[in-house]
């Protein structure tokens, strides 16, 4: 069954969320990864403690280690996947879908020292089981969801988005080196859908897409400008410096995008960000 990731503004996105079987599997593969950690420092930690190091101390160190450091660490580093969800084409995402922020792996690795290791498993089985989105106590508290990426129906057409009029130099100015595939895809996403939207819905969704992507970036914005014509600008800036998408587009090799005016009737305005 394919269930969409719902936002807080009930858009449904297409990004089908993991069943708890599935994540249970991915979850026994990370646990085999941690013990295999575990074993590895605790080998290696044996001329520390024939020099003097106190055994608890290794002990402990040991335990943070396998138990908090191994699952967050390959989450951020990872992008919200880590051993057993790429085995099984899992990701954690954000439950708005945008891209797991540090923050939310860190909270997601703290809870499960209770909902998955203090109950043995328990409590995160029987709390995603009772969740429409499969969602354990450190989803629900991080703010996340874990999606499967094989099988998508999402479209894979080629959108070329031109920059807006009276907006090239903005967009050539954007530095989206920290942006990802993941990233663009879900801009994309939501600015080909936004027709399907219903006005409260599209403002909701565009300020939250827009803010985070600004977050990302570290971006200053230097004029007040509307979310969803920024995300326009972004995904431009996007393909200008990932390929030839946009050359392909003046050929006839790939669609263009709707383009927008440079002073939308939009959802809103984001207001500049002092320094």
């Amino acid at each position: 069954m394919h269930a969409g990731v719902i936002t807080p503004e009930a858009v449904v996105l297409e990004l089908p969320t993991a069943g708890v079987a599935t994540r249970a599997f991915a979850r026994l593969v990370d646990l085999a990864v941690q013990i295999l950690v575990g074993g590895m420092l605790a080998v290696a930690g044996i001329p520390f403690v024939s020099a003097g190091l106190s055994p608890v101390l290794m002990s402990l160190v040991v335990i943070v280690v396998v138990l908090l450091g191994v699952p967050i660490g390959m989450e951020l580093v990872w992008r919200g996947r880590s051993a057993g969800k790429a085995l099984f084409g899992l990701r954690v995402v954000g439950a708005d879908g945008s891209p797991e922020a540090p923050r939310q792996g860190v909270v997601r690795g703290l809870v499960a020292l209770v909902d998955i290791y203090a109950s043995l498993g328990f409590l995160a089985l029987v709390t995603a089981m009772f969740s429409p989105t499969s969602q354990r106590p450190g989803d629900l508290a991080a703010g996340t969801v874990v999606i499967r990426e094989r099988g998508r129906t999402t479209t894979e057409v080629p959108i070329a988005f031109h920059a807006p009029p009276g907006y090239e130099a903005y967009v050539a100015s954007l530095d989206v080196g920290a942006l990802d595939e993941e990233d663009f895809s879900l801009i994309r996403s939501y600015l080909l859908r936004v027709k399907e939207l219903t006005p409260e819905a599209r403002a909701a969704l565009a300020m939250g897409l827009a803010e985070g992507v600004r977050s990302r970036i570290r971006h200053v914005l230097p004029v007040v400008i509307d979310p969803e014509l920024f995300l326009v600008c972004v995904a431009s800036a996007f393909q200008r410096r990932r390929g030839n998408l946009l050359a392909d587009a003046a050929l006839g090799l790939a669609p263009l995008a709707p383009v927008r005016s440079p002073d939308p009737a939009g959802p809103g305005e984001m207001v500049r960000t002092p320094r």
